[in-house]
């Protein structure tokens, strides 16, 4: 099983924005070269501590051969936002997995990661995308 890092800039700390208002993130990973196979994992979106992810999902840009899949999930649920789909048309995939992915809060910094979980992937390229939102407390002391 090899990891690869492909997250943007500014790793997992930090919200973009000092608003609570939702954001989109996203990351284009291109498989060519990089031989994804099964058990693989492609980290590609930093979350932050305190952070509601509303929801997550791939798109295809470039399509894989037909036996390639990918899960889409982080270190604690290898599948929590999409189970293995293919990989092998462009355009959007499902989104939800199960009834559990939709309004997931991470208390610690984590990563949205793909998850080889087919045969290996020597030409796809993906985008993975997230809208996240902020929901740390603005004054969390005793006090309130």
């Amino acid at each position: 099983m090899t990891t690869y890092t492909k997250l943007g800039d500014g790793g997992t700390v930090g919200h973009p924005s000092i608003k609570r208002v939702p954001y989109l993130v996203e990351n284009t990973f291109d498989a060519t070269g990089q031989n994804v196979a099964a058990a693989d994992i492609v980290q590609m979106l930093a979350v932050t501590a305190e952070t509601l992810v509303i929801n997550a999902g791939i798109e295809i840009l470039t399509a894989s051969s037909g036996s390639v899949t990918y899960q889409l999930g982080d270190g604690s649920d290898a599948n929590r936002y999409m189970t293995a789909t293919a990989a092998d048309a462009t355009g959007h995939k499902a989104t939800v997995a199960a009834v559990t992915n939709v309004g997931h809060i991470y208390a610690s910094a984590d990563t949205l990661d793909l998850l080889g979980a087919g045969a290996t992937d020597t030409a796809g390229k993906i985008r993975m995308w997230a809208v996240m939102v902020d929901v740390s407390g603005v004054d969390e002391t005793d006090r309130n």
